[in-house]
């Protein structure tokens, strides 16, 4: 399956696949010229340093691929294309029930996006090649698009189906919330009202006189932090819900390839909250808040939160990155809600006609029925 075709061309563009030039210092050097001009939210995993990370972790799961995009006459690399094989499902659930699901293999692009144009032409190559290169896979799978990016308003015009591939939003737009940090955490702190700001004081305030006076924020990115933060988390949640996090060894090789960044707070020498999260150059990849549930009077998780703003605006970071959902901890004055989607790329053909079909009414019943419940 990995070797069915070696490249593909038209008279302006050729792709290669490149996962056996990873360590090509002018192919890293383009890499990282077309990582700094990407637009894609989820940057960090189109790094070098997230592939090599998957490499590690192959053992595991399928190894990620890599492939070039060039122009022919010159051969300069206009594009760089990290991806690897999942498993995905079309879910049929509603609430507590669960119906069914279909399986789809997908080639998903990381960073849901290739680090290249936009432009159709160069898009239809290339998605032309993944379904040719993949042929068991279903679909090409680009998780977190968008619903104003470019990439979406390119394959979103009606001749996608003339393509050799069809569109599918899996389980419609969802709101991601992002917190914009400015250059200061003083103006952070302006944005919000006298009674606001003075309220968030004296949450701190009273975390601190609650462990006698002492209340430490602990900013977690070496591998050398790790043990005592995988105590605080044991700590904190439950053996099942430490089960779908990521594993020991998984936060070891984010630590040491500079991509992890967690935070602890202790309260009277005892650990009582902890973010955890991924960091590429500006962004803070924020996907779990946990505290004591013993202190939830005290607003353990607001408090963290503040906390961490005031040492990542220290640290020159523009953006807190919640992702999908709506926040349990949220400074709901300073959000930005945008939406984005998993979208899709089906092959064309009777199945996946079928499939989509019945997965897009099921999804519009089920929201039928939730508006009529409400």
């Amino acid at each position: 399956m990995w070797d069915r075709l070696a490249t593909m061309s038209n008279d302006t563009y050729l792709i290669e696949d490149a996962s056996d030039r990873i360590g090509d210092s002018a192919l890293l050097l383009r890499w990282r010229e077309l990582l700094a001009e990407s637009e894609s939210h989820d940057r960090v995993y189109q790094s070098p340093e997230f592939f090599d990370y998957l490499l590690g972790t192959a053992t595991r799961h399928a190894p990620p691929r890599l492939f070039t995009v060039l122009e022919r006459a010159s051969r300069t690399v206009v594009g760089v294309v990290p991806l690897v094989l999942r498993h995905h499902s079309f879910e049929f659930s509603a609430g507590r029930w669960r119906f069914g699901s279909l399986p789809a293999f997908s080639v998903a692009l990381l960073g849901s996006a290739p680090l290249m144009s936009a432009r159709p032409g160069l898009l239809d190559l290339l998605f032309e090649f993944l379904l040719e290169q993949f042929p068991k896979c279903h679909a090409i799978s680009l998780t977190s698009l968008p619903s104003d990016s470019k990439l979406w308003r390119s394959i979103s015009d009606d001749a996608g189906n003339a393509r050799g591939y069809r569109k599918h939003l899996l389980n419609n737009w969802r709101d991601c919330h992002q917190i914009p940090l400015p250059a200061s955490f003083e103006a952070f702190m302006a944005q919000f009202g006298s009674k606001r700001r003075y309220n968030l004081k004296r949450q701190q305030r009273q975390l601190r006189d609650h462990g006698g006076g002492q209340l430490d924020l602990h900013r977690i990115e070496r591998p050398e932090q790790l043990a005592s933060m995988l105590e605080a988390l044991a700590r904190l949640i439950t053996p099942e819900h430490r089960a779908q996090l990521w594993t020991e060894e998984e936060m070891q090789g984010l630590a040491q390839h500079g991509m992890l960044l967690c935070y602890q707070i202790d309260c009277g020498g005892q650990p009582c909250a902890l973010i955890l999260g991924l960091r590429s150059s500006d962004t803070l990849h924020l996907f779990n808040i946990f505290h004591d549930s013993a202190l939830d009077h005290l607003s353990v998780g607001t408090t963290i939160l503040h906390m961490a703003i005031e040492d990542l605006c220290g640290h020159r970071f523009v953006c807190i990155d919640l992702g999908y959902g709506t926040p349990g901890h949220s400074y709901q004055s300073s959000n930005v809600t945008v939406q984005r989607g998993h979208v899709l790329l089906m092959r064309t053909g009777v199945r996946n006609r079928l499939v989509c079909a019945m997965h897009s009414g099921f999804v519009a019943a089920t929201a039928v029925a939730r508006r009529l419940i409400k």
